[in-house]
């Protein structure tokens, strides 16, 4: 009874060695769409300007963002650590390139709400940007959120994400200015 347990365990076992030992020696994407998220990977200061409401006064804020690759370069993860009026805060994303669709697709969740913002779109190569987009609920009404990510340079870019619901036209809800940090 417990040899069949055991030839699964072991199977098991084998097949998830056999498995990681073929993904660490893949080679990360070499197509111009995963090259973009490459060149962001590092650890980054950022000093993020919030806007609450249309026309409203400006938060400034700084904090540290650090992203990684995942998956040998598919993804990547931002983690942003940050104080937002004397409460400390988190936000994690996860973005990658969807071969499929041909279509950046990113995935953001804070500690700062219960929404999670799941964002799609492209990059232009004629202005050097990413533009995504998301609609998403809270409270009653559906959220529009449009994010612009302009790389400046090897170290430096800039994040806006521009928000509206309802009749609200648009504003910018966030600036984020990325600097990359010295090693």
């Amino acid at each position: 009874m417990n040899r069949p347990r055991v030839w699964l365990i072991a199977a098991l076992v084998a097949a998830t060695a056999i498995a990681t030992a073929t993904t660490a020696n893949a080679a990360p994407p070499a197509d111009p769409e995963h090259a973009r998220l490459a060149a962001m990977v590092g650890t980054w200061d950022v000093e993020m300007t919030f806007w609450f409401r249309p026309g409203g006064p400006g938060l400034l804020t700084k904090g540290t963002s650090t992203i990684r690759p995942l998956f040998d370069g598919l993804f990547v993860e931002e983690k942003i650590e940050g104080v937002l009026n004397g409460t400390p805060f988190t936000t994690l994303a996860w973005t990658g390139f969807n071969t499929s669709t041909h279509q950046y697709e990113a995935t953001r969740i804070a500690t700062t709400n219960t929404s999670r913002i799941a964002e799609t779109g492209s990059y232009d190569a004629t202005t050097k940007q990413f533009e995504l987009k998301a609609d998403y609920p809270i409270g009653a009404d559906t959220w529009h959120q449009r994010t612009v990510i302009g790389p400046i340079s090897a170290n430096a870019m800039i994040a806006s994400s521009y928000l509206s619901f309802g009749t609200v036209p648009e504003w910018k809800g966030v600036e984020i200015k990325y600097t990359r940090k010295k090693t």
